[in-house]
């Protein structure tokens, strides 16, 4: 019987793991990562890019969604 239950189990990981070949996530080595390319200068943050205060609580009650 336990053998029965985890064999089902280890049928069970398979089917839902795939268990397939993947295709390759292996990149041309001609192109590098985007974090390692550079842009030349830095720009500085404008009026629009600044930090927003935080928004204000919400004071108003939930509504009960067994009274309409």
């Amino acid at each position: 019987m336990s053998r029965t239950v985890l064999a089902a189990a280890a049928l069970m990981g398979l089917i839902a793991c795939g268990g397939g070949a993947k295709p390759s996530t292996k990149r041309p080595a001609s192109s590098a990562p985007a974090a390692t390319t550079t842009s030349g200068a830095t720009a500085q943050p404008s009026q629009q890019q600044k930090k927003k205060a935080a928004a204000k609580p919400d004071t108003t009650r939930p509504k009960n969604p067994l009274t309409n």
